[in-house]
């Protein structure tokens, strides 16, 4: 992705009035918060980084992870929150949530016509059943409202990163969610142990929206109900249409999956590097350039 935000637009949001009002009340309670009008502010606690999500009380968390051939990644450290993507879906960034000053950022999704969280666990519960095109609509919203170039890991990138997690069959029933200890729900994130990267419920929960080497969607990670065994730097599931069966719209949506309980998002920022500078004979390597 370019590291400066480029602009896409998609077919206008469609609104599901009644149910859009209702779930419209619900999320700015549970995800607006105080606002505030400063701008997009970045702070460094250790070696993660903490960025402001202006206009509301909320944060997220990114380590580096370096990867093979070099590459530096910062990577969220917990999967996406339902108050977060409350923000993007409802517009509660926004003075007026229903009519939104959005100038030239994407379209964003529809409101959901059900109760996206099953009734599991709402507030700092990992969002789930969204759409590719709506995570990486998120992405781009984030990258917009933060001046951070955020999108989804290539699967190549999350396989990476997941092989230097350090989780086995030994410690993934303390780090992960998994059809033996989940109760066949979602949990609040990061309530079992970190990996070795830092990282919290990379395998289980829910599994992660990437792109194939193709640019074709693809879940990585397993999720709460994958058996243990079955949970590895390997584990991926294709999407199908028994994603969306039961979605009664005609077309049916392009932001939501009805049936789907089991994936969400969890994005990285590459961090680019730049050459040293031909007359500073001090610099005898790259710099990395947060983007």
């Amino acid at each position: 992705m370019p590291s400066t935000f480029v602009p896409r637009s998609f077919m206008a949001a469609r609104y599901t009035a009644l149910a859009g009002l209702g779930c419209l009340v619900l999320a700015t309670g549970l995800a607006r918060g105080q606002e505030t009008t400063a701008e997009p502010t970045a702070a460094t606690e250790g070696e993660i980084e903490v960025i402001e999500i202006p206009k509301t009380t909320l944060s997220i968390e990114l380590v580096p992870v370096e990867i093979e051939g070099g590459k530096r990644l910062l990577v969220a450290q917990r999967e996406i929150c339902w108050d977060l993507y409350d923000t993007f879906v409802f517009s509660l960034d926004q003075d007026d949530p229903y009519n939104p000053d959005d100038g030239a950022i994407v379209t964003r999704p529809t409101k959901p016509y059900i109760n996206m969280d099953r009734g599991w666990g709402h507030t700092n519960y990992p969002a789930m059943g969204m759409s590719q095109l709506a995570a990486s609509e998120f992405c781009i919203w984030l990258s917009h409202t933060t001046g951070r170039s955020f999108r989804l890991p290539t699967e190549a990138e999350w396989e990476a990163i997941a092989m230097q997690s350090g989780t086995t069959a030994a410690n993934v029933d303390a780090r992960s969610w998994h059809a033996g200890n989940s109760d066949d729900v979602t949990h609040e994130r990061a309530t079992k142990e970190a990996d070795d990267l830092g990282l919290y419920d990379l395998l289980g929960n829910v599994a992660e929206w990437c792109f194939t080497e193709q640019g074709k969607p693809i879940a990585r990670g397993g999720s709460y109900l994958d058996d243990a065994d079955t949970l590895s730097p390997q584990s991926r599931l294709k999407p199908d249409r028994s994603w969306n069966a039961t979605d009664p719209q005609i077309p049916k949506s392009m932001w939501w999956l009805a049936d789907c309980t089991w994936v969400g998002i969890r994005p990285v920022i590459v961090v680019e590097t730049e050459p040293p500078a031909d007359d500073d004979p001090e610099k005898d390597g790259t710099e990395p350039v947060l983007r």
